[in-house]
């Protein structure tokens, strides 16, 4: 039983061993296919230790064969794992080339990579930016060398490829070219492969754009260098109040150079104050930092030329924000001449206004004139009747002289307001300058300071000069008052000479006068004691417009010019700063003997022409007491005198009795009708009426001439001249002809 049950036993244990070593085969088998499916082609042979350890298995006892199959199965997990892993980390290889795969081929910029294995760097990969640039496929690159798709332009092709194969080639400029053989520029960087790959990657970057943006900006930065330097107005771009660069125009009108201007400070290159009566330097920082602040600044802005010019600019600032944050552009366009312009226009529009004020004047010197010169006629007439009458050298006879002269003075001075309130044509006359020395100095200096002193040495014997006596008084008062204004209220000396002198090469040499024709000239000096003049002053002192003062017109000096000039002289200025001036006139000068020879007398008994033969006189006049000494005279020199104060009157009369009336005494201003037109209506009668004006106005201002009358008589008259007059009108040819023997046309 014994040996049966053991045999029983050794017959189960072998069964069981079997099984298990069954089982074991059957696991490695079921562990070994996913193995064999992940990859088919390697055969799957179990490890000799799993065979050896299933036969020891087999063959063991009990634990043994346990030992065994756990080591069998330890081993084959073994081998799964390492299989596992290495199967892992081919597909993250593959998986990592393919994501870098996709990197390259999405990178936006051009790119290829380049192998230099076989010496000749072939394109081994190219992106799809490259394809797109070159307009080439990918089959069409790779493979291709590197050389077939670049252009260097002058440059050694084979240079640039051994430059990358040495590996020292790091960027660049390139051209590529396209599929249709067009260049196109970029800039390529490299980058080399680790060791011992001799790989070259290769990106590139298309210019195009940039080349393109870069050429706009070149093209406006010229066209703006261009109109910059071009402009004909000065362009200043400054910082800081400082030039930091100008165009060629500033340079023109600023007297200088672009260069030169460059670094200047604008308000040292500017007048202390300017236009508006501000300091340069505060007006600039204000101008500037409103610019900065964006709001744009128009200004008149006053320069100092480099040759001491003022230039007056009509200037624009703005800030360029785009050129700095304290970066200002100035425009300044020369204005000079046309402010220069509008002063003188304000200017004559004063003196518009001024002569429409003096006209009026006039108007009304006028006609308070003619009432006062027929007031003066009438005295000067009946004083000179009654002269005619007195015993000479009685105390009578002298107070009728001194009567007849005092009206003809109040006459003289009527007639010069007249001259100079209407501005009337110059009185060429005899001038006794000497008097109008004294005449001026004694109106105009009871207005001087009280401490100015006037010394005056006139020569007695000084000449007459040939001009218009209003306008030689106008030239001394313009050089007294420009002598009391240059002392100012100070101690000062006004110093006025006048002397004869002859005039020839030498002493125009020894003198420093500009040359004169030989002769006899009237020396007239006034000199003061006040500030002076700078040499510049003197030398544009007769200029329009041109003064010293702030309150002046800088009329006076250029009228006073124009004046000695007009009367054939000339006037100079000597001067020196602080100490003084002195205005030096040469006159023409003509003998007191000469002039006094010529000057009017006083009428004395029985020198007054007489009728010739009784003519008959029709006078016309609506002031009753000079109409009486015109009759009273002209009847008592024997003619027949008709007279009559209403002028329709007179048209009556003369229609009447024109064939006997010889001639026609007419005032100029009568009411219901004046001369003129009494003498047309006189002319539809007699076309040939002899007539003569009379007029208490400016006989300046009366064309007599080229109205048809055959003289003129300026109120007040002396006997003397009314009675010369007539018998002189009388024997002229239109006289003559006043008494036509046909009928009258009317």
């Amino acid at each position: 039983m014994n040996t049966g049950r053991s045999g029983y036993r050794g017959a189960f244990a072998a069964q069981y061993a079997m099984r298990r070593a069954v089982g074991l085969a059957v696991v490695a088998v079921l562990l070994l296919i996913p193995i064999s499916r992940v990859d088919a082609t390697t055969p799957v042979v179990p490890p000799p230790q799993l065979v050896v350890a299933a036969n020891i298995y087999a063959g063991s006892d009990r634990l043994g064969t346990t030992m065994l199959v756990l080591g069998g199965i330890a081993t084959v997990l073994l081998v799964i794992y390492l299989l596992t892993s290495r199967e892992r980390a081919a597909r993250a290889a593959r998986d990592r080339a393919a994501y870098y795969q996709q990197l390259f081929a999405a990178v936006p910029e051009p790119a290829l990579l380049v192998d230099s294995a076989d010496g000749q760097l072939r394109i081994e990969a190219v992106n799809r930016a490259l394809c797109s640039l070159l307009a080439r496929k990918e089959s069409d690159l790779l493979g291709a060398t590197l050389g077939s798709i670049m252009f260097v332009g002058q440059a050694d092709v084979s240079k640039t490829l051994t430059s990358l194969l040495d590996r020292s080639l790091t960027s660049t400029l390139w051209q590529f070219v396209t599929f249709d053989r067009a260049l196109i520029p970029v800039e390529v960087m490299m980058s080399n492969l680790q060791a011992p790959s001799k790989r070259v990657l290769i990106v590139a970057r298309d210019l195009r754009d940039q080349l393109k943006a870069e050429q706009t900006v070149r093209t406006a930065y010229q066209q703006y260098h261009a109109l910059f330097d071009e402009a004909p107005d000065p362009i200043l771009i400054v910082s800081d109040y400082v030039i930091t660069q100008a165009n060629t125009a500033a340079g023109r009108v600023l007297g200088t150079t672009t260069k030169q201007l460059t670094g200047k400070i604008i308000p040292n290159i500017s007048p202390t104050m300017q236009p508006d009566g501000r300091p340069s330097a505060d007006a600039m920082r204000t101008f500037e930092d409103q610019a900065l602040a964006g709001q744009a600044q128009r200004f008149d802005w006053a320069f100092v030329t480099h040759d001491g010019r003022q230039v007056i600019c009509e200037a624009s600032l703005q800030s360029i924000p785009s050129a700095g944050a304290s970066i200002v552009q100035g425009i300044f366009r020369d204005v000079t001449e046309q402010r220069l312009t509008e002063e003188r226009t304000r200017q004559l529009e004063k003196e518009l206004l001024q002569s429409q004020k003096m006209e009026a004047v006039g108007r009304l010197a006028g006609g308070i004139a003619h009432d006062f010169n027929n007031i003066m006629g009438g005295i000067m007439g009946h004083a000179s009747l009654l002269r005619v009458d007195a015993m000479q050298g009685t105390e009578l006879y002298q107070g009728l002289d001194t009567i007849e002269r005092a009206a003809r003075r109040a006459a003289e001075l009527t007639h010069r307001l007249l001259s100079f309130s209407r501005n009337g044509t110059p009185t060429i006359a005899d001038v006794d300058i000497g008097e109008v020395l004294a005449d001026t100095l004694s109106i105009t200096m009871p207005g001087f300071d009280k401490r100015t002193a006037l010394v005056q040495s006139i020569s007695p014997d000084l000449a007459y000069v040939l001009g218009d006596r209003t306008q030689l008084e106008e030239v001394i008062l313009n050089l007294v008052i420009n002598a009391r204004d240059a002392m100012g209220h100070h101690d000062g000396t006004l110093t006025v000479d006048a002397c004869n002198v002859i005039i020839d090469e030498s002493f125009c040499v020894s003198h420093g006068v500009p040359v004169l024709p030989d002769g006899s000239y009237v020396q007239i000096r006034v000199s003061d004691t006040g500030c002076g003049l700078s040499p510049e002053a003197r030398d544009h002192l007769f200029e329009p417009f041109f003064t010293t003062r702030p309150e002046g017109t800088g009329l006076g000096l250029s009228i006073v010019w124009r004046v000695v000039h007009d009367h054939k002289g000339i006037i100079t200025v000597a001067s020196v700063p602080n100490q003084g001036t002195t205005f030096t006139l040469y006159l023409p000068a003509v003998s007191r003997a000469e002039a006094q020879g010529r000057a009017r007398q006083t009428p004395v008994s029985g020198s007054m022409p007489r009728s010739v033969r009784g003519e008959s006189v029709l006078i016309v006049d609506d002031e009753d007491v000079v109409r009486s000494v015109a009759v009273k005279v002209l009847s008592g020199l024997g003619y027949h005198v008709t007279d009559t104060a209403d002028p329709v009157n007179a048209l009556a009369i003369y229609k009447d009795s024109w064939r006997s009336i010889d001639l026609v005494l007419v005032d100029m201003m009568m009411p219901h009708m004046n001369g003129k037109d009494l003498f047309e209506k006189l002319r539809e009668i007699n076309p040939s009426v002899a007539a003569i004006l009379m007029s208490g106005y400016d006989a300046t201002d009366t064309p007599f001439a080229s109205t048809g009358f055959v003289a003129f008589i300026p109120k007040p008259y002396t006997l003397q001249e009314l009675a010369t007059r007539v018998r002189q009108s009388l024997s002229t040819p239109a006289a003559r002809a006043s008494s036509p023997s046909e009928e009258p046309t009317v």
